[in-house]
């Protein structure tokens, strides 16, 4: 029986994101002809712990501040050297800054690299988008997560096509469900459950860090409108980020402190989820939305701006709503339509459900990004081989 494949799973670090947790769940679940090997730019955050669980060495190539110093090169070459002593044969980076060390030190050692996209770079500076299309290019082939993001790479980046694949993110569904039916690790302020499982009050989560990005401000001023015909409309925010004075001083502003809830980082989102009725996600900009695909697999209906990603997990007035980006009233609308009939919100939640049953589980990104791997250490052009995502 041959030898599995050593295959680098290079990361950042360890911090609670969508990107991080699908690392860590590509990892456990990589098929049994790889063997993960792990390294990072930082060895520090939440997801670090299930890492360790798994009983894997992590490596450490650590930078110190700007990519233009003397230890960028450093830790390429330091890196270039780990692949040749530990026989990597394909190293696979999970971000900006993994990519840009993975793809030259993979050149100077010889082996098959891989680049990660999981957004569209909207917050990069011109000089960080140009560093990180260059070394995509340079790389074997490019792993995308939306076909939004697949179109960037093509499109503005001049990547060849026949090089970049898309993989939809994916959940552990039986993990998740378990996770779902169990009661809320912490208190969830103004929550209270019914004998159905469900919040007394007709009930709303948001899932994302307090970015700008997010559009929290948005769904803040909709759920001003939403009251007005819903009074007792409960908002769950959980993610935590920059934003939160801002949110903070909002909600004081427009009255809503017994409405819009900032619940900070959870654990237990899932459980969360099990007892809201409806997910929105207001961003301005998007990848593949683990929190959409989880909000689905809940089986609620989504509410969510038609950009990036949304646009591929979203069917409109299928398993949710688009709106478009900035719109508060549009979003105010769709909120109110499906809080106020629940039979069809329940509907379209069990739609969504079985999308992600038949799509966006671990499984079908394990097979596919297994897929990948053998198409790159076979020198081929993985697009190819591989059918672009539906």
């Amino acid at each position: 029986m041959n030898e599995p494949v050593p295959v680098l799973q290079f990361v950042n670090q360890f911090a609670i994101g969508g990107a991080e947790g699908q690392f860590v769940a590509r990892v456990r679940a990589l098929p049994e002809r790889f063997r993960p090997v792990v390294a990072c730019v930082r060895k520090e955050g939440p997801n670090l712990q299930a890492i360790e669980e798994m009983g894997l060495p992590i490596e450490v190539f650590a930078l110190s501040g700007s990519l233009a110093r003397a230890n960028t090169g450093k830790q390429v070459m330091r890196l270039a050297a780990f692949l040749v002593q530990n026989r990597i044969k394909l190293v696979h980076a999970n971000d900006f800054y993994t990519n840009v060390l993975a793809v030259p030190a993979a050149r100077l050692a010889r082996v098959k690299v891989i680049a990660s996209r999981f957004d569209l770079a909207h917050w990069y500076s011109p000089q960080a988008h140009l560093v990180e299309a260059l070394a995509c290019r340079a790389a074997d082939a490019i792993y995308v997560n939306a076909r939004a993001v697949r179109d960037m790479c093509v499109h503005e980046e001049a990547a060849d096509p026949r090089r970049v694949v898309v993989v939809h993110n994916g959940i552990d569904l039986a993990t998740f469900d378990r996770a779902r039916m169990e009661p809320p690790r912490a208190p969830v302020p103004a929550l209270e459950v019914g004998a159905d499982g469900k919040s007394r009050r007709p009930t709303v989560v948001l899932v994302g860090n307090l970015y700008p990005v997010k559009g929290h401000l948005d769904l803040i001023e909709a759920v001003e409108e939403v009251r007005r015909h819903i009074p007792d409309v409960l908002v769950l925010c959980v993610g935590e980020g920059i934003m939160r004075p801002s949110l903070e001083q909002q909600i004081r502003a427009r009255g809503l402190k017994e409405t819009v809830i900032l619940l900070g980082h959870r654990l237990d989102v899932p459980a969360i989820l099990g007892r809201a009725h409806v997910g929105c996600l207001p961003s301005h900009a998007e990848g593949l939305s683990n929190a959409v695909i989880e909000t689905m697999a809940a089986s609620l209906p989504v509410v969510a701006t038609s950009v990036g990603g949304n646009v591929e997990l979203v069917e409109e007035a299928r398993t949710g709503h688009l709106v478009r980006p900035h719109r508060p009233a549009l979003l105010a609308d769709r909120l109110v339509t499906l809080l106020s009939a629940p039979d069809r919100a329940r509907k379209l939640g069990s739609r969504g459900r079985a999308r992600v049953e038949a799509e966006l589980t671990l499984a079908v990104m394990a097979r596919k990004t297994g897929e990948l791997y053998d198409a790159v250490l076979a020198g081929q052009a993985p697009a190819e081989r591989i059918p672009l995502a539906a």
